[in-house]
């Protein structure tokens, strides 16, 4: 009977299958792929007369973006199964975007899983885009913040692609929950945007901005019963508040972020941002967390301006009746068209959270039971700047 194998991932040696360690690293073996020998080939078969000549049908492909089978390499996950810097093995994928992919390894010294970024080849000749990936590690590794993604390393691929090795995260991105969920409950996400504006406070107190704070941008963890751990990602086109920095990542007139979490004066392209492009985002994100919808939905910064100067968004509590007033009137402040109007600081915006303390939706009667209002009436818009607040409901029939 054929002698069976199994492949440590952390040394990518096979093992005999009984054994518990392995015998490079002497840690308990982790599976990755097995391997069996060979049963012996069967005898050729007679040779059949010739067939007739008939045109074959294309080999089926992969849909576009669908991620590889773990430990399989593809042209869409090249590196898996490679060994980087002699101590990196990939072992899958976990992610691929326009700019580059993630993938799932292990630091085979310490055993240790992490997450590799990768920039794809061929942004590897770009300056720009190698600046950004460089200053992402620079931003990141640097802060050993709770609410902050750690990058512990960084290196270059063979074909001079850049790589960053990153703390392995289980959970899911808030975009994701949202595309799930639609809406989070009113104690997740204000326990989302306390801890986003936690790590804001101490990016800010070293005159760095995020600049693209997004559902994206933020990860959940899971930590299984408990309120998941919120981590923000992707610091590379953070700026500093000064002067100072790498010109090819602070060019005035040059907007960068994603247009519907933009602030008025980033999508104007103004070059002296503060603190508070970021507070304007977390007020968005807030806003969809609470609302399932943004506050303005625009594909540009020009058409994200000519929605801001029609007036202010629906308020909160008029699409999900119910919310403390306290959170209602906090949300509408972070998104002020006037930087004054909103929180002075990051530490004064964690201070209101706090403020609110325990925060829940108030029940309504079966009578009064409103389902999601995903469009308002312009009339409802115009009526609820005034003086007279405006509910909609729409009652179960």
């Amino acid at each position: 009977m054929a002698q069976r194998f199994i492949r440590c991932q952390l040394c990518g040696m096979p093992h005999p299958a009984a054994a518990e360690l392995c015998p490079v690293h002497r840690k308990p073996v982790v599976p990755a792929t097995r391997v069996v020998a060979p049963p012996p080939a069967p005898p050729a078969p007679a040779p059949a007369p010739p067939a007739p000549a008939v045109a074959e049908a294309p080999h089926p492909t992969a849909a576009p973006g669908a991620a590889p089978s773990p430990g399989v390499p593809s042209p869409e996950a090249p590196l898996v199964g490679r060994l980087l810097q002699g101590r990196y093995r990939i072992t899958g994928l976990i992610a691929q975007g326009g700019m580059g992919v993630v993938y799932d390894a292990v630091q085979v010294n310490l055993g240790r899983r992490v997450a590799i970024k990768c920039l794809h080849m061929k942004y590897a000749r770009d300056a720009v885009a190698i600046a950004r990936f460089q200053h992402e590690a620079v931003v990141s590794g640097g802060f050993g913040h709770p609410h902050i993604v750690e990058v512990f390393d960084m290196g270059t691929l063979d074909d001079g692609a850049p790589f960053l090795v990153m703390e392995r995260l289980e959970g899911e991105t808030v975009t994701a929950r949202l595309r799930r969920e639609r809406r989070f409950g009113v104690g997740l996400a204000v326990s989302v945007a306390r801890q986003a504006v936690s790590a804001l406070v101490a990016t800010h107190a070293r005159s760095i901005l995020h600049r693209d704070l997004k559902p994206d941008n933020l990860f959940l963890v899971d930590r299984g019963a408990e309120t998941p751990r919120v981590k923000v990602l992707d610091y590379g086109v953070s700026k500093a508040m000064s002067s100072v920095g790498d010109p090819r990542l602070t060019r005035a007139g040059f907007v960068m972020g994603t247009p519907s979490y933009m602030a008025p004066e980033q999508a104007r392209g103004e070059a002296d941002l503060d603190g508070r492009v970021d507070l304007y985002a977390v007020g968005v994100i807030l806003y969809e967390t609470l609302c399932g919808r943004l506050a303005f939905g625009a594909r540009t910064p020009a058409a994200l301006l000519v929605e801001m100067h029609r007036g202010p968004p629906v308020r909160p509590s008029v699409l999900r009746p119910g919310l403390p007033p306290a959170l209602d009137a906090l949300v509408m402040r972070c998104l002020a068209f006037e930087r004054g109007a909103r929180p002075r600081d990051a530490a004064t915006l964690q201070r209101e959270l706090q403020q609110l303390g325990v925060v829940t939706e108030a029940v309504l009667d079966d009578d009064d039971d409103p389902t999601e209002v995903t469009e308002v009436p312009e009339t409802f818009r115009r009526a609820e700047t005034g003086t007279g607040a405006v509910r909609v409901f729409a009652r179960k029939r």
